[in-house]
């Protein structure tokens, strides 16, 4: 079972707010992280995303759930820019789940 999500419905197009992300991450993916296979983050739509906003979003997940959260995200409708920041904030991610990351992200 998966579950979508939409983020230029639910965000708008450009996404640069680090704190957004940490309480769209919050609301919308934790609590159903367990519940769902596959938890789909479609950016269809969006022009274009900051570090902050990718490693609000993304990071704090592999800190929560370790290496589990690699299998369970999938990441749909990037362009370039998009794609970008997200392997950055997967690299981040990993980094931390497997306890070489230095930072601490909320």
């Amino acid at each position: 079972m998966k579950h979508e999500l939409i983020l230029a419905s639910d965000l708008g197009t450009y996404l640069a707010e680090g704190a957004r992300a940490a309480e769209y991450r919050l609301r919308h993916i934790e609590p159903v992280f367990s519940v769902y296979e596959t938890i789909v983050l479609d950016f269809t739509g969006v022009r274009g995303v900051n570090s902050s906003f990718a490693n609000a979003l993304v990071v704090p997940l592999f800190v929560q759930h370790g290496l589990e959260a690699r299998g369970k995200l999938r990441f749909r409708g990037c362009n370039p820019v998009v794609k970008l920041m997200l392997e950055s904030a997967l690299t981040l991610g990993m980094e931390a789940a497997q306890g070489q990351g230095g930072h601490a992200y909320a």
